[in-house]
């Protein structure tokens, strides 16, 4: 079973820089780390291809600094990765956004599974994985619990109206998953070795068949007017106390030298 899973490397502060000339996040500079809930897609799609054989191909669009993201995905276990890297990229919402990724998967083709983890940290729309089901004709299921592959088929669970369903449907597919569904292994000096010397491949436009003119802020159907943080409020403190009474009593003293008592 060849699988594709999509990975992408966001911010890793909460306190980040918003460019106020096209409002787009401050991402040169600023320290990233790989989007947390792509890690629970990436030990997803290893468990099947350890159950069923195949591949395991890493997808991700971004500066150069998103191949840190790809070795990490290789130090977990994947085969490989590609890097969607061109400054014409730069602005694409998720309309451009899934239609650049989905060219990619065509490329990588045949495809029988595409994984992608709920939603990114910092769009926050998982808007991703539908489109790139659109654009694909593949099926599609989301915020999947728990999943299984097997004769062309996968089955998945999740969360629903409070309850549990469950759903099946036949490859191809893409799904999205919840960081509840597993716990990520880590990776093992081996496959760290691997990552360390691993070599990418990284398209461009060209290399995918795309006109710039569907790319980036030209190729986008939504215009950002504004983008700010969110308001920050006063976090508390936590008392700690090997009994109650020892609690209560540092608790005491805290609000009598800030004067509250």
């Amino acid at each position: 079973m060849n699988i594709v899973v999509l990975i992408k490397q966001v911010p890793a502060v909460s306190d980040i820089q918003i460019d106020s000339q096209n409002h787009n996040l401050v991402r040169v500079g600023a320290p990233t780390m790989l989007n947390p809930v792509d890690k629970n897609a990436i030990e997803a799609a290893i468990a099947i291809k350890e159950a069923q054989g195949g591949t395991v191909t890493l997808v991700s669009m971004g500066t150069a600094m998103a191949s840190e993201a790809l070795r990490e995905g290789v130090s977990m276990g994947a085969d490989g990765g590609v890097l969607l890297s061109d400054e014409r990229m730069a602005g694409s919402d998720t309309l451009a956004t899934g239609k650049i990724l989905a060219l990619a998967i065509k490329k990588l083709a045949p495809v029988d599974l595409v994984l992608t983890g709920k939603q990114s940290a910092d769009g926050d729309t998982g808007q991703i994985p539908p489109a790139i089901a659109e654009h694909l004709g593949f099926s599609l299921i989301t915020y999947a619990e728990s999943l299984t592959a097997e004769d062309g088929v996968i089955r998945a669970s999740r969360k629903n109206h409070g309850g549990m369903e469950t759903v099946e449907t036949k490859l191809p597919a893409v799904c999205s998953v919840m960081e509840t569904m597993n716990v990520p292994r880590s990776p093992s000096i081996r496959n760290k070795m691997k990552a360390k010397k691993a070599v990418f491949d990284v398209w461009r436009l060209e290399d995918i068949g795309l006109d710039p003119s569907e790319s980036g802020s030209a190729g986008s159907a939504t215009d950002v007017t504004e983008l700010f943080a969110p308001e920050k409020h006063a976090v508390g403190i936590m008392i700690d106390g090997n009994t109650t009474e020892e609690a209560v009593q540092k608790l005491m003293a805290d609000m009598a030298a800030k004067k509250l008592i």
